[in-house]
């Protein structure tokens, strides 16, 4: 099978992490770069010494031999810039979240349905070997019937103000919410209901003028009492930290970012790292396995389940949903 001709738009904190995982994947063929900046420019340069760089994104996609296209511009252009890729029908792959705007989002789920485009969400987590261990237990019956999932995304440090702009990034919510909500539907197999969230303590002082948090916990309520409980910060200092734990009516599923990606089983029989789970790096191992799925859904078609622009509304609403009743102090239905 030939490498995939790929276009990589945007080379900004998470267009790197996807460009180390592209430099070395054996199934994609990176041939075109796009980034405005002339520092990016060099450093694609020295990453991909075969592919063409350009200024202007709508150049890049329409390089001879692409196929498909990365997206890991900033969010308020990944709807612009999908837009664009589908009108070249190129299959994408675009940063969390799609759009800021749900509608919008949707329609562009629905476009790429509609022209028989693969649209995946960077959902990583899904193809991360400590995490892709949890479903498997989970699906396998290992800790009986799910009932209760807690997820936490502790930064070590907040961005800058200007990226944690509301207008920007969508803020702590969205920003770094949608990969838990993602993560709370797939587990439980089934949507969210509705959610129940609430602003702690401001620790960065900055953020109030654009409108964001830095701390904030949600909890999201599912059909028959099942529930998920989200906790997301910014100040942990310690290191950036990602904790998932699984509680069914015999057992539960823990999986841990540090010191290292591992997961847990705990049942009556004790507590075991469970073999095959271990990731030393497990962003970076998810990053290079999503781009292994992408590839997959391209080729074989749907056989292969990918995070598409449906789940990436759903996260989002999920997200608007929580920074509404955070502000008034009400359960909000999704």
């Amino acid at each position: 099978m030939s490498r995939l001709k790929l276009a990589l738009i945007g080379l900004g904190r998470m267009g790197r992490v996807h460009a180390h995982a592209l430099a070395e994947s054996t199934k994609i063929e990176v041939v075109a770069i796009a980034d405005p900046s002339r520092q990016s420019i060099e450093f694609a340069e020295n990453t991909f010494q075969s592919a063409s760089t350009f200024a202007d994104y709508r150049q890049a996609m329409i390089h001879d031999g692409v196929e498909a296209c990365l997206i890991a511009s900033p969010t308020p252009l990944h709807a612009e810039m999908v837009q664009h890729a589908l009108g070249e029908n190129l299959h994408v792959l675009c940063e969390k979240p799609l759009a800021l705007d749900v509608e919008v989002a949707k329609k562009l789920a629905s476009e790429a349905d509609s022209n028989n485009r693969v649209l995946q969400i960077g959902h990583w987590r899904r193809f991360s070997p400590p995490w892709v261990t949890a479903k498997r237990l989970l699906d396998e019956g290992a800790i009986g019937e799910p009932l209760m999932i807690r997820l936490s995304q502790w930064d070590a440090n907040s961005p800058p103000a200007s990226f944690c702009d509301v207008k920007v990034s969508g803020g702590l919510a969205i920003d770094c919410g949608v990969h838990e909500y993602d993560l709370a539907e797939w587990f439980f197999g089934k949507p969210a209901n509705s959610v129940r969230a609430w602003n702690l303590p401001l620790v960065e002082k900055s953020l109030e003028a654009v409108g964001d948090v830095d701390n904030l916990c949600a909890v999201l309520e599912f059909a028959e009492s099942r529930t998920a409980i989200v906790d997301l910060s910014r100040n942990c200092r310690y290191g950036d930290d990602v904790r998932t734990e699984i509680l069914g009516s015999n057992g539960a599923i823990f999986v841990d970012l540090l010191p290292t990606g591992r997961t847990r089983l705990a049942t009556k029989d004790g507590v075991v790292e469970v073999s095959g789970s271990q990731a030393q790096d497990a962003t970076s191992a998810g990053v290079a396995n999503q781009l292994d799925a992408f590839v997959q859904a391209i080729r074989v078609g749907r056989a292969i389940s990918v995070p598409n622009g449906y789940d990436s509304a759903r996260s989002t609403n999920i997200g608007h949903a929580a920074i509404s009743s955070a502000k008034s102090g009400d359960k909000v239905v999704v």
